[in-house]
């Protein structure tokens, strides 16, 4: 793989849904050091707050407007019934930035540190990070996982589905290009959704957690019965160049 497709952001942002203006920065704080034994000394100024854990720096700004794309994305999020109506209700946000490291993995930590103890403030709705607004509740859940060192890749990499020419189910994710990585899709699979979900995270897993490769003209499997090809080629559903599974 050449020098390109190894580049990342160095930046990771996102926006915490609330239903009401206001933030309670003493309680996140103190939600911090104990979801995450990690103490925030830096204090707010005017509704920002900035503090730096190591070589990263977090950013933090309680901004009193909607975030529409959060809106118009609401359908998105196939995992959240009634999403649309409960994004809908949300009345300001705090802007969250994580900036700096060399390791992205790092970066995606720290920022699901701070993501999930800010939404544990009771007027918190969800997180929208383009393409796509995760539920509060399911994305603590899934960032409590970091106490075992496990790696929530459900909350880090979006898979999207679609219907392809053919009718039958497509997928691409969204998210892997955050850690150097191609983004995958699986074009016009006999499978059921249920399975090709099951089987993405497989793949995102393998490649975030177990640091994998997908290489043009090779398979990939998880068992010896169960193998894929793999290839890249332009995206169907995204821009720029993709891996394809045929799985």
């Amino acid at each position: 793989m050449s020098d390109e497709h190894t580049l990342f952001p160095q930046t990771l942002s996102g926006h915490i849904l609330l239903s009401t203006d206001t933030f309670d920065w003493d309680t996140f704080k103190l939600q911090f050091f104990d979801d995450w034994q990690t103490e925030v000394t830096e204090e707010p100024v005017e509704d920002n707050l900035i503090f730096q854990l190591g070589e990263i720096t977090v950013t933090l700004s309680l901004i009193k407007k909607t975030v529409p794309e959060a809106i118009d994305t609401a359908e998105n999020n196939y995992l959240w019934i009634n999403a649309a109506e409960a994004i809908g209700s949300h009345k300001a946000h705090v802007a969250l930035g994580v900036i700096g490291a060399d390791n992205p993995l790092q970066r995606h930590i720290l920022f699901t540190m701070t993501a999930a103890s800010i939404m544990s403030q009771e007027n918190a709705i969800g997180l929208y990070q383009y393409p796509v607004t995760r539920k509060a509740s399911d994305y603590i859940e899934a960032a409590m996982s970091l106490k075992q060192d496990n790696f929530p890749v459900t909350i880090w990499v979006f898979a999207g589905f679609y219907k392809g020419k053919l009718g039958k189910i497509c997928c691409y994710t969204y998210g892997l290009e955050q850690f150097g990585r191609e983004e995958v899709e699986i074009l016009d699979s006999d499978a059921d959704m249920v399975m090709i979900y099951q089987f993405i995270y497989q793949i995102i897993g393998y490649l975030i957690a177990q640091n994998g490769t997908l290489n043009d003209g090779e398979a990939i499997g998880f068992s010896k019965e169960h193998s894929y090809d793999v290839t890249r080629s332009p995206g169907a559903a995204l821009e720029g160049t993709t891996v394809k599974i045929s799985f």
